[in-house]
């Protein structure tokens, strides 16, 4: 009998490790479906709404993204809401279906971009600001640039060049223009040069309704202020480059500005135009915001004076490790908080730069070789140039260049006619057939400099 106990004890107690031994290796079933998403293999599905793919930024951002997908093994679900906050909206609603983890949320309206907030948050997804900051908004994580310190170093470029600068680059106008044989007005513009240098300074600050724009602005203005600038802050309107370019020929009517800041690269873009139009590219300082690749080209050339660089490629990187983190861990590396209405909101700020024509080399591993692609530019729009100013001196003229590429040997031009159309400035027009080609046209009979056209050709020549 004792002996019959001693192996039911044993039996028990062999069957019971056993038991324990299974659990151990198999787990409990309610452990493994939760553990089951963080299963090495899988890939983590992200969602990135952006308010448009038109902007250099942007595209910077979407690259550097893509360019990491299969290092970090996420798949990632890209919508763009095209400036438009109802395909937003759809966008998201397109993004909770296919049940990303995480979407990152670039508002177009931070207003109606707190609803989309909260329908993310309702769906248990998480959620990360990237730049605009929707309205009292609980976001899992919020990236940006400093836009405050954007602001301070444009401000801080005018004040310096106030000094310097921008009365260096008023006399080097001067004299250029005096040099382009303005006749009369080279005494007018050369007492210009010796007045005192302009303090009016033109902001054109973007959408009333958005915040970064908002930011930029009043610190630029706030630095102003300390070198007693009149400043002129105006909104436009969806950041409209059209309303920007109207805005800028406005104020030129009244007075000429020391300084035009942008707080994006559009509307600067549409500032620079309008300056060199006008020959004023060089005499009025403009700043943006951005660095988009147009006005990267423009500071290798001298139109443009300054752009602060908001770090794309540094953006995505935080943007993609948080949605990764609060993905994986439930908790992201953020550096630090903002204030969002009810809502403290964990955020990384991103540094920013000023990057002048002498430090463009900095953004070569984003727009390759700027100088290159300016040379480029340059040549092709001289070649358009060059044609289109062949065609309005008169088909003549373009007559006559045809024959001096063709000039094979007069047995081939000889017994041929050109006929040659003469617009007056008076619009009269008069045809003259000749023989033979036309080598050259040249009219006599006006001053150099003092012709009615003057004044248009110098433009013309600027643009």
């Amino acid at each position: 009998m004792v002996w019959k106990k001693k192996n039911c004890s044993k039996s028990s107690l062999l069957i019971a490790m056993l038991f324990m031994l299974l659990l151990t290796i198999t787990g409990c079933p309610g452990k493994e479906a939760q553990q089951k998403p963080e299963s090495q293999g899988q890939k983590v599905k992200i969602g990135v709404s952006l308010a448009s793919m038109q902007f250099d930024g942007n595209k910077s951002i979407k690259q550097f993204i893509d360019q990491r997908k299969k290092q970090n093994n996420v798949d990632i679900v890209w919508m763009d809401a095209q400036m438009d906050p109802a395909k937003q909206e759809k966008d998201v609603e397109q993004l909770i279906k296919q049940k990303v983890r995480a979407i990152v949320l670039q508002v177009v309206d931070p207003v109606e971009g707190a609803k989309l907030v909260d329908k993310i948050s309702q769906a248990k997804i998480k959620v990360i600001g990237l730049e605009t900051l929707p309205v009292n908004a609980p976001l899992d994580g919020y990236i940006a640039a400093d836009h405050v310190r954007a602001g301070e170093l444009q401000g801080l470029m005018v004040l310096k060049n106030s000094a310097s600068g921008s009365s260096q680059q008023g006399g080097q106008s001067t004299g250029q223009q005096g040099s382009q044989g303005q006749g009369g007005n080279q005494g007018q513009q050369g007492q210009q040069g010796g007045q005192a240098q302009s303090k009016n300074v033109l902001i054109l600050a973007g959408d009333p309704g958005d915040p970064v724009a908002a930011q930029i602005a009043a610190a630029a203005e706030n630095v102003l202020k300390q070198g007693q600038f009149k400043v002129k802050v105006t909104h436009l309107p969806k950041a409209d480059p059209e309303l920007a370019q109207m805005t800028v020929q406005e104020s030129l009517k009244s007075s000429k500005p020391a300084a035009i800041l942008s707080t994006n690269g559009p509307m600067a873009d549409a500032a620079v135009q309008v300056l060199k139009k006008q020959g004023l590219d060089k005499q009025v300082i403009t700043v943006g915001v951005g660095a988009d690749q147009k006005n990267s080209q423009a500071l290798t050339s001298g139109e443009h004076d300054a752009e602060v660089d908001t770090n794309p490629e540094q953006l995505a990187n935080f943007a993609l490790e948080a949605a990764l983190d609060l993905v994986k861990k439930g908790s992201w590396n953020s550096d630090s908080r903002v204030q969002n209405g009810n809502f403290d909101i964990p955020a990384r700020i991103v540094p920013v730069r000023l990057i002048q024509k002498d430090q463009a080399y900095l953004l070569a591993d984003r727009w390759g070789n700027l100088k290159k692609e300016q040379g480029q530019q340059k040549q092709q729009s001289e070649q358009q140039g060059s044609s289109q100013g062949g065609g309005s001196s008169g088909e003549g003229s373009s007559a006559g260049g045809s024959g001096g590429s063709s000039g094979q040997g007069s047995s081939q031009t000889k017994g041929k006619k050109t006929k040659v159309k003469i617009t007056t400035q008076d619009g009269k027009v008069m045809e003259v057939e000749v023989e033979g080609e036309v080598k050259a046209i040249q009219s006599e009979g006006t001053e150099k400099g003092k012709h009615p056209g003057g004044g248009e050709g110098s433009q013309s020549g600027g643009q």
